[in-house]
């Protein structure tokens, strides 16, 4: 019973840190992530162009704009929070944080989105490869 007690409380307290605590700190790093993203493609744009031999340059162009949206959100949320919160005939203060917290919390969705079209992305393509691989002999 002991060793029950001794696994239950540090699970008890892992799974809050996992599934409550994370939740709080997980739209930053998406964010932070999408905005150092963003930045490696600037600086490595300059010395290498973008030559995609692809059929599906809709995709490659929607992945990598992504991490734009993603970054982008917050500020025009923080813009929307405050028009909205201005222009509210009652109630501003309480429009304006709950847009903030949408707001903040958006980035999950945006990213959950992001990867549904990786994996989209990356299906197509692995199609593509599939297809111009030369076929081989069949073996006896």
């Amino acid at each position: 019973m002991k060793e029950l007690t001794n696994a239950v409380i540090p699970a008890i307290l892992q799974a809050l840190i996992v599934c409550v605590l994370r939740v709080f700190t997980i739209p930053w790093t998406i964010w932070k992530g999408a905005a150092f993203r963003l930045a490696e493609m600037r600086n490595s744009s300059k010395s290498a162009k973008p030559t995609s031999h692809t059929e599906f340059p809709v995709f490659e162009w929607l992945k990598t704009s992504w991490d734009g949206v993603i970054f982008l959100s917050w500020f025009v949320g923080i813009v929307a929070a405050c028009v909205m919160a201005a222009s509210a005939y009652r109630g501003g203060f309480g429009i304006f944080l709950s847009t903030l917290a949408s707001t903040y919390f958006g980035v999950i969705g945006l990213s959950l989105a992001k990867e549904f079209l990786i994996l989209a992305l990356s299906i197509a393509l692995n199609v593509e490869k599939i297809s111009n691989k030369p076929e081989s002999a069949p073996q006896a």
